[in-house]
């Protein structure tokens, strides 16, 4: 079983924070926290799910894509690093990486490019995990190892478990 098998494998956005607890995470976006896994049926737009994870975070959005975004990044990555990969059901997909609040590296995990802004600094590992020059082989699978590599932030046994969410608008 994979320690991701509580993403939605057609549409997801998982955004990997280094060093902050699910609640230091939430309360960064200035959202208000709520305990807990959200009632099973209630999903609605907006909903961000924290988990935790060796290392940080892993905030978790079905169908959503905030984590993608440079208001919700810029803030979240404030002295630390974050990496986001998302896909939504019409198969479009983005890898974010941001660190201390900057956009550092950003591509499409399932069609890279070699016109993307491939950083030398993660160069190595795109090639190895076949994310680079028209290389998609790797996929979505490739892209969440990336965002471990890059973050540190690796989920586990205990990530299934939704220590607090929020509502986040977009």
């Amino acid at each position: 079983m994979s320690v991701y098998s509580w993403l939605d494998d057609d549409a997801f956005c998982a955004t990997h924070v280094r060093g902050l607890t699910p609640h230091e995470a939430l309360a960064r976006l200035g959202i208000e926290v709520v305990d807990g896994d959200d009632e099973e049926g209630e999903i609605d737009e907006g909903l961000i799910c924290a988990h935790p994870a060796e290392g940080g975070t892993v905030l978790s959005e079905l169908n959503g894509f905030a984590g993608t975004l440079d208001e919700v990044l810029r803030p979240l990555s404030v002295g630390t690093v974050t990496a986001s990969v998302f896909v939504n059901v019409n198969r479009v997909a983005d890898f974010v990486h941001y660190a201390d609040g900057r956009k550092v590296l950003s591509f499409d995990p399932l069609i890279p490019h070699p016109t993307d802004d491939a950083q030398a600094d993660y160069l190595s590992d795109r090639i190895e995990l076949g994310l680079v020059h028209g290389n998609s082989e790797g996929g979505l699978a490739a892209a969440r190892q990336l965002a471990e590599r890059i973050t540190g932030v690796r989920p586990n046994a205990s990530s299934r478990i939704v220590t607090a969410h929020g509502f986040v608008e977009y």
